[in-house]
């Protein structure tokens, strides 16, 4: 039990040494991170639905080739 409230006094002075972000710029880095999600989202969709067109045409060439 003494070294559970060890860990823990450690832990509560440690933890005040953290340097928090202020509101703005937390704001500003969720904003940043859900655009370049949405961005990347968009690229991944329009890749798969070129690479599953082409695998459906490239599938219907050769066996109506025949």
């Amino acid at each position: 039990m003494k070294n559970l409230g060890l860990f823990f006094g450690e832990v509560r002075s440690e933890m005040s040494k953290v340097v928090w972000p202020s509101r703005a710029e937390f704001l500003g880095s969720v904003i940043v991170v859900m655009i370049i999600m949405i961005a990347f989202s968009v690229f991944l969709g329009l890749v798969n639905t070129i690479f599953y067109t082409g695998a459906l045409k490239g599938f219907q060439y050769l066996i109506l080739s025949r």
